[in-house]
């Protein structure tokens, strides 16, 4: 058996927040840049967001953890988690969407093939 054949499981990165309540970095294990990209613009896109910062990176493609930095303008209320949080419950709602879009015309086309 080869040493390079020899499966090896990641580390679980457990979530973490580091920083202030207006700057935070949060490290999120088990993602990368599918994540990252949507929750980065969803973040910064927002109209009403007091968002100042958002950006995310993925140090290393080997290691299963993705950075997302977030800072807000100090008074506008809204602290880095909550817009954060704010932005997984759009992004889901996003996927739910498109989930039934693809669904509904799913059932179109098998019917138009049968």
């Amino acid at each position: 058996m080869s040493v390079n054949s020899t499966p090896v499981s990641p580390t679980p990165v457990p979530l973490s927040i580091h920083g202030t309540p207006y700057s935070s970095t949060f490290l999120i294990g088990s993602e990368d840049h599918t994540l990252g990209n949507p929750l980065r613009h969803l973040l910064v896109s927002s109209q009403t967001s007091s968002v100042s910062f958002a950006g995310y990176s993925v140090p290393h493609p080997s290691e299963q953890v993705l950075q997302l930095r977030v800072q807000m303008y100090e008074k506008g209320g809204k602290t880095s988690k909550e817009s954060v949080v704010e932005a997984c419950e759009t992004l889901g709602r996003i996927c739910e969407v498109i989930e039934e879009t693809v669904e509904r015309e799913h059932g179109k086309i098998v019917k138009d093939e049968e």
